[in-house]
């Protein structure tokens, strides 16, 4: 009886996430993260601080050709954000912090108002996540 309540919970829950539009790309595409996508890009939970994390976007632009366009900083340090462009697409890197060893990561590329690289995206935090 327990195997079939976790079989349906289990596909419970993979409905919900395919249903919003979020859904497993790459488990193990760092250590220890998972890289997904969303509507607009891809996030995922790395380990490592915020300051540890942006210096790994930093890098990631470098990689991946994108050229720094502004940096921001929030609530004493506890959000950063990281913003470029390569050709027509504006990079976001949002990073927040979850705890000491875990910051959350959204990146997304945006080439106008409504339309997203969504594998771009996940090149550029795939990269952080190395």
């Amino acid at each position: 009886m327990s195997q079939s309540r976790a079989l349906l919970a289990l596909t419970l829950a993979a409905t919900v996430l395919a249903s919003s539009g979020c859904f497993l790309v790459a488990a193990g595409a760092g250590a220890g993260a998972a890289v997904a996508y969303n509507n607009r890009g891809a996030t995922a939970q790395l380990p490592g601080g915020v300051i540890a994390t942006f210096d790994k976007a930093v890098a990631s632009f470098g990689r991946n050709g994108i050229s720094e366009t502004g940096r921001g900083t929030e609530n004493s340090g506890t959000l950063r954000t990281l913003t470029g462009t390569k050709g027509d697409l504006e990079v976001t890197v949002e990073m927040k912090r979850k705890s000491d060893n875990v910051t959350a990561v959204e990146v997304v590329a945006k080439k106008n108002l409504v339309e997203y690289d969504r594998d771009f995206a996940k090149q550029v935090l795939e990269e952080m996540a190395k």
